[in-house]
């Protein structure tokens, strides 16, 4: 793996150049197709094939290339992610392949590890690389987050980012993982990004890069704590003369944005979790589905439209018509001589009147189970299923008739996404890319539909948006940055770069801008810090961020009562407590002394005032409840007044110890269950008091946000190596049970597991396989101890050592644990992991120092 380095300059000049359909026709750079709508222009393409090869099968060549991905074509060359050394578990990990589309024949790969990823070894390869064929390269995001950009001759590596140690990205065991998508001098990648700062909360985010350099253009977001990660693709599509780029994202909605510039253009919410189809768009309309809750019926899944023309919350105005009850959360929409076809979850495939969602004819049944999208090419449809059954479609006026069918070889899922080039159908699975196509065929490409026209930029010069370049920066000591501020118009399309007499830069932090327009930070510097930067041109404006992290070594103790605004992944999951307050209310009343780890999360996270009740559908009453171990059977309190004799005494003690400011107990009403009456439910409101952490300060992982409850995070840069990070460690035990506690040095974990009695060092968790060391080692809840942490590369190697002992007792002189990966991570922040599923985590004393 290449060593990214700070980028310290950006390009100093942008061409922005319309693209359409005009891209080559042999190219299908982007897996959704050369114009977004998994349609070919090609003719003369088979009508039958036989998997199984052969005299008379079509099957031009068949490699053993076994992938979820959805390949992708540029120069005759064929590029897709898939596993690297599947036959070795100890040496496994992802890697992007290049092929000869003619031949089959591998060209080249780069390999690299999947590290610090839930994800299992058969959701490797996910997601699609994405060619450019303006600069011949390719980009690609592995599994855990890992980001790349490769020479697509040779596979060398231009430039590439770690982007869950350096943002946040959250890789889950789900697996799903987004796609680049390359636009002019941009690639843009999304994820559920859990970041610093203001971004410390989840949110469904994009980061546009560079894509010369990768150094990052604009980050924006949709709505804050979405229930899921996604891989629904995003499009390009001009809409009444303005590019916008389409979306669904995590939180339930389809967005619009300006892709130059991420400025937010529209949304339309339409289910309870995220959609992962990726939209259509056909003209001014957006076509999409999805399989969840839908917000305002009990049916489940839907297909819709909407009017893209429109700007806002089109949740209510912008909708052309939905159909529910339609399961379509995995293959996207296509459209066919002015008729909508989706496949369903269970491989039905349905067709609509796009212009006013009527079901056209009877569904199709093609298997059990649809993931990959349909492919629309020579006047046919070709539809394979995750069960291993393929089907060639002819569309019809009331739906489609199916002309072939077919197994695929034994054991054989269809994933990804078949693609055309040249005649050829090139169409993979989780055993072998097959290249099919008819023999002596002649070639002919017909025409696509022209992607609509950008206004032209010379008739509105007029600035609208700024946007600083590099948006997000980490830097060292002794740095300077150079800043780019670009203008655009109210359209998102670039005019010119501002000059610098007419911009005035604001700073809210460390630093200083030179004459030059660069960030300069002091070589002096001697702790992690964050600076805003606002950069004003005229009456509009735009931020960027900057973290400067120091060289090791490092020393935090937390009695300040923050923890570092430059962590990633932390602050929103992790908050810092008075240990002596906490243990002093723990010995009086064990009720004081959870509602005190409890109310300092809702002020940290949410602001000053916590309100708990059951009137929304958050049920924050029932979650303190919960916490407490008070929801359930004779101890819930049933009215105003038992509420008050259960926590009466505790919220007092809060009071006293000015953790608290005020306390109040009102009632709410919800309908009864005799119908015209009401019945009265306690709501208690507080208020945070003065009290500051004046006894031991800590850091506590919190139990109270179950999807973060099991999480890691970072605090450095990337490219450290060679380090020791050392902690104190405290857990407390609920219902029998003990957290896991762990520290994360060079992309590996050690993990001090509370249910096993182990310790562990690992890098992949669902594939122990590829690397891990155990050994027993038994601990208590309720005692400090002291972790410590080395990593060291050498050769190609990791090397790691290990030891945990009672917090003041001598430190042992051996190592408890140690162990050796051959092909190990050579660079990684240092951080954190924990899972207080079961009971909170404490930290303290953490140092981080280089090794002797």
């Amino acid at each position: 793996m290449m060593r990214r380095t700070t980028l310290l300059c950006v390009v100093a000049s942008i061409a922005f150049t319309l693209q359409n359909s005009a891209f080559a026709e042999e190219n299908w750079p982007y897996w959704r197709g050369p114009d977004f709508t998994n349609t070919s222009a090609e003719k003369n393409l088979p009508a039958e094939w036989d998997p199984k090869g052969g005299e008379g099968s079509n099957v031009i060549w068949a490699e053993h290339y076994p992938t979820r991905s959805t390949p992708t074509l540029m120069n005759d060359k064929l590029y897709i992610l898939t596993t690297a050394h599947p036959e070795d578990e100890s040496k496994m990990g992802e890697k992007v392949v290049c092929i000869d589309s003619k031949t089959g024949k591998q060209l080249w790969e780069y390999a690299f590890n999947v590290y610090l990823s839930d994800v299992p070894a058969e959701r490797v390869g996910w997601s699609s690389v994405t060619c450019d064929p303006a600069s011949g390269n390719v980009y690609a995001l592995g599994v855990c987050g890992y980001f790349c950009c490769l020479n697509g001759e040779t596979g060398e590596v231009i430039w590439d980012r770690s982007l869950h140690e350096e943002f946040g990205l959250l890789s889950t065991y789900g697996g799903r993982t987004n796609f680049p998508l390359v636009y002019e001098d941009n690639v843009i990648i999304s994820a559920v990004i859990i970041g610093w700062g203001e971004q410390a909360k989840p949110a469904h985010r994009f980061i546009c890069f560079d894509k010369n350099n990768g150094v990052p253009i604009w980050f924006e977001g949709t709505r804050l704590l979405p229930d899921d990660t996604t891989y629904s693709a995003p499009v390009l599509a001009v809409i009444e003369g303005e590019l916008q780029m389409i979306f669904a994202s995590g939180d339930g909605g389809v967005y619009g944005f300006q892709p130059r510039t991420g400025k937010q253009l529209w949304k339309y919410m339409v289910s309870g979790r995220g959609i992962n189809t990726s939209p259509l768009v056909v003209g001014n309309k957006v076509y999409c589905g999805h399989s969840e809750e839908n917000l305002d019926t009990t049916q489940m899944g839907a297909v819709f439209c909407i009017d893209a023309t429109k700007r806002g919350d089109l949740t209510k105005t912008g909708e052309v018509w939905r159909q529910t009850g339609f399961l379509v959360g995995r293959s996207s929409p296509v459209m066919i001589d002015g008729r909508l076809y989706c496949a369903d979850d269970r491989a039905k495939l349905h067709c609509f009147n796009p212009e006013t969602g009527e079901v056209i004819g009877k569904p199709v049944r093609l298997g059990t189970m649809m993931r990959s999208n349909l492919l629309v090419a020579d006047g046919k449809i070709y539809a394979h299923t995750a069960n291993g059954r393929g089907y060639i479609l002819k569309p019809t006026e009331d739906g489609a008739e199916i002309l072939y069918k077919f197994r695929f070889q034994r054991g054989e899922e269809s994933h990804g996404t078949p693609i055309v080039s040249n005649g050829r159908i090139f169409i993979p699975t989780t055993g072998n890319l097959y290249c099919i196509g008819l023999k002596d065929a002649k070639v002919e490409i017909g025409e696509l539909p022209p992607m609509a026209k950008e206004k032209n930029p010379a008739n509105d010069e007029k600035p609208a948006t700024v946007v600083i370049a590099p948006v997000e920066s980490l830097l060292l000591p002794g740095d300077r940055q150079p800043m780019q501020v670009r203008l655009y118009n109210s359209n998102g399309q670039f005019i010119r770069l501002a000059k610098p007499e007419e911009v005035e830069f604001e700073l809210t932090g460390p630093g200083m801008m030179d004459e030059d327009g660069a960030y300069n930070i002091s070589k002096d510097q001697e702790t992690a810090a964050a600076t805003l930067m606002v950069a004003k041109v005229g009456e509009i404006s735009g931020n960027a961020r900057i973290r400067v992290i120091p060289q090791l070594p490092w020393s935090i103790d937390f009695d300040n009562g923050v923890i570092p605004v430059t962590w990633v992944g932390a602050r929103y999951r992790h908050i810092p407590l008075d240990f002596d307050l906490l243990m002093k209310l723990k010995k009086d009343d064990q009720l004081a002394s959870d509602l005190y780890i409890y109310f300092m999360t809702q002020f940290k996270n949410v602001g000053p005032k916590g309100v708990f009740d059951d009137s929304t559908p958050r049920q924050t009453w029932t979650a303190l409840l919960s916490f407490t171990g008070l929801a359930d059977g004779a101890n819930r309190p049933k009215n105003i007044e038992d509420a008050k004799k259960i926590f009466g005494a505790a919220l007092q003690k809060l009071t006293d110890e000015k953790v608290l400011s005020s306390v109040e107990w009102s009632q709410w009403e919800r309908p009864s269950a005799v119908e015209g009456e009401t019945v009265k439910e306690p709501r208690l409101t507080v208020t945070q008091g003065e009290r500051k952490i004046d006894g031991n300060g800590v850091m506590c992982k919190i139990t109270t946000i179950p999807k973060g409850a099991r999480s890691q995070g970072w605090m450095g840069h990337p490219d450290f190596h060679d380090y020791t990070i050392e902690a104190d460690v405290y857990a407390f035990e609920r219902n029998g049970k003990l957290p896991d506690i762990g520290l994360v040095g060079q992309r590996y974990t050690l993990d001090m597991m509370g249910a096993s009695n182990q310790l562990q060092f690992r890098t992949w968790t669902p594939q122990m396989n590829r690397f891990s060391e155990n050994v027993p080692f038994v601990w208590e809840a309720n005692k400090w101890y002291t972790m410590k942490f080395q990593t060291q590369a050498q050769d190609g190697k990791a090397i790691l050592k290990a030891k945990v002992w009672v917090k003041g007792e001598e430190e042992p002189a051996e190592w408890t644990i140690t162990a050796t990966d051959e092909i190990g991570n050579e660079i990684g922040s240092p951080g954190l992991f924990g899972n207080a599923k079961d009971s909170e985590i404490f930290y303290d004393n953490l140092k981080v120092t280089k090794n002797k």
